[in-house]
């Protein structure tokens, strides 16, 4: 039996129109790529630099698996940051993030069962028990 996602969702407050023009395309994107309705939670971040620290909360205080942040690309110091701090998170984490549209939703899905295969194919001495880091 297929594992049940879990997945963040970030809306960023600041890029509302951009979040809400494919919030719904991602939440359908998500049940379709096995995730039910109460395993998608939604937390607002209200600008760019602030989605690190929801990221953050989402790794300490919940269970997903991984983390979609609804946000456009952008080439400013805000933006850089922000991928900068995820990046980093991502590593101390264990934990998939996927940032842009609702194709996002597809790319973390996909993170999640690559890294749940390669957990489940790696010598028990070495196959960390990735719920346990986050």
């Amino acid at each position: 039996m297929e594992q049940q996602l879990k997945i963040g969702v970030v809306i960023v407050d600041e890029h509302s129109t951009f979040a809400h023009n494919y919030l719904t395309a991602t939440i359908e994107s998500l049940r379709a790529l096995g995730c039910s309705g109460q395993n998608i939670l939604l937390r607002h971040s209200p600008r760019i630099y602030n989605a690190t620290m929801v990221t953050q909360f989402f790794a300490e205080y919940t269970d997903v698996d991984a983390v979609v942040i609804l946000c456009p690309s952008a080439d400013t110091p805000e933006y850089r940051a922000m991928l900068d701090g995820v990046t980093k998170l991502q590593i101390a984490w264990n934990m998939p993030v996927c940032i842009g549209d609702c194709t996002a939703a597809a790319e973390a899905a996909e993170m999640v069962r690559m890294q749940n295969e390669m957990e489940a194919a790696a010598p028990e001495h070495i196959a960390p028990d990735r719920k346990a880091i986050n």
